[in-house]
């Protein structure tokens, strides 16, 4: 249905062309379908050039991958056997877990794998030309996967590319434990559980963003533009009833190429405070109160013949760890990792890593209605997620 309504918007095109200008980089909000950061209202950066004239809406479908096999993480509390862990590579380290009087340790276990879908639905509300806010509400579910419902992210596709192109047979175990299949299981380290099963479905809240963009006339005039935004996040899930807060800043650049074509480059750093007004009894997502985000971002735009805009675009992002990296020094980790070729430890040690991802972006621009899909991977192929892909519409009201 989405793609006969898009369909439509462009054999109306010929109609509602006015020459349409683009407000600095298009972009949705590119967060992972990180399966522990859904919880949470993480901050992606804002390339806009100047704060919208109307109010827009925002709807964006996003589907992630993401596997993790069986892992447990055991955490020593012995500052002796730490001490000694700090000094041994990783996967020889000895620990025998025995009772917490015995051998006293932190301990966390986690199961991933199925393909999460996002629903991002925003309001763009200007109140002065140097202002604006957004409204949005960020809900999530878990799928199987399969060519309808995920035509790229589902098992099947991904080990068909696997197999054929790239990777190997079976390189992390997919088709060990079962293609298209939903295992969500974590406990934390304080005995909490998640448990997630095919179709279940979560609100996880709400996101009120701010953006300020100063006029800078000295360095406007040489396309050189800033922004500062804000953002508050309450979490609603039962298992993280909190508030966040973020800020950052970002820098736009602008290039004429010539009268159809510019190039446009931005960049900017974004930092969240988790859970900085903590409920009750909610899931330990990660012992890093502050989330780091980073972004850089190219995109060519040129004008068409009916005065559209047809955009490519390419973003990297770079997001600090979950938990803390001190942890490296003396994890200990049990698993099943003579059943799959490799990756059987991703279901932690990317917790304590930074998170990195590629994603490149098609955007058609009308003036009635933009578009954007976008196809994300993380060069690293740690499975956080291991593939996205996404569609946002944007519909200004003139």
């Amino acid at each position: 249905m989405l793609f006969i309504f898009l369909k439509s918007t462009i054999a109306l095109g010929q109609s509602d062309s006015l020459n349409i200008k683009i407000n600095g980089l298009i972009k949705p909000h590119l967060a992972s379908t990180h399966h522990l950061g859904l919880f949470s209202s993480r901050m992606t950066q804002n390339f806009k050039t100047s704060a919208s004239k109307s109010y827009e809406l925002h709807l964006e479908i996003q589907s992630g991958n993401n596997f993790h096999a069986p892992v447990q993480a055991f955490l020593p509390e012995d500052r002796e056997i730490r001490n000694q862990f700090r000094n041994i590579t990783w996967f020889y380290r000895p620990f025998n877990y025995v009772d917490q009087e015995t051998t006293p340790a932190q301990i966390l276990s986690m199961e991933i794998d199925a393909v999460y879908k996002v629903y991002r639905p925003a309001l763009t509300i200007p109140i002065s030309k140097s202002n604006e806010i957004k409204i949005g509400l960020r809900a999530f579910q878990t799928v199987k996967g399969n060519f309808f419902n995920s035509p790229f992210t589902n098992d099947d596709s991904i080990e068909w590319f696997h197999s054929n192109i790239a990777g190997g047979e079976d390189p992390f175990g997919r088709k060990f434990y079962g293609v298209n299949q939903v295992a969500v299981n974590y406990t934390d380290r304080n005995g909490k559980t998640l448990t997630m099963e095919a179709g279940d479905f979560i609100l996880g809240g709400l996101e009120l963003s701010h953006s300020y963009y100063p006029k800078l006339q000295r360095w406007n005039d040489r396309n050189l533009f800033f922004n500062i935004q804000s953002q508050i996040g309450w979490n609603t899930s039962a298992y993280n009833n909190s508030l966040d807060l973020g800020i950052g800043l970002n820098a736009i650049k602008k290039y004429v190429l010539n009268p159809k074509s510019n190039l446009w480059l931005g960049i900017g750093y974004s930092v969240l405070y988790k859970n900085a007004i903590d409920g009750t009894n909610n899931l330990d997502l990660g012992n890093n109160r502050f989330i780091g985000s980073g972004e850089a971002m190219m995109q060519w735009s040129h004008r068409t013949t009916h005065g559209n805009q047809n955009i490519l675009g390419l973003n990297y992002q770079n997001q600090t760890s979950y938990f803390k990296k001190e942890e490296a020094d003396y994890f200990h980790l049990k698993g099943d990792y003579a059943a799959i070729n490799q990756g059987w430890h991703y279901g932690y040690t990317t917790l304590i890593k930074n998170l990195s991802s590629w994603s490149f972006l098609y955007t058609h621009a009308r003036p009635k209605i933009s578009y954007t899909i976008y196809l994300k991977e993380d060069l690293t192929v740690n499975n956080v997620p291991d593939l996205e892909t996404g569609i946002s519409l944007q519909i200004p009201f003139h």
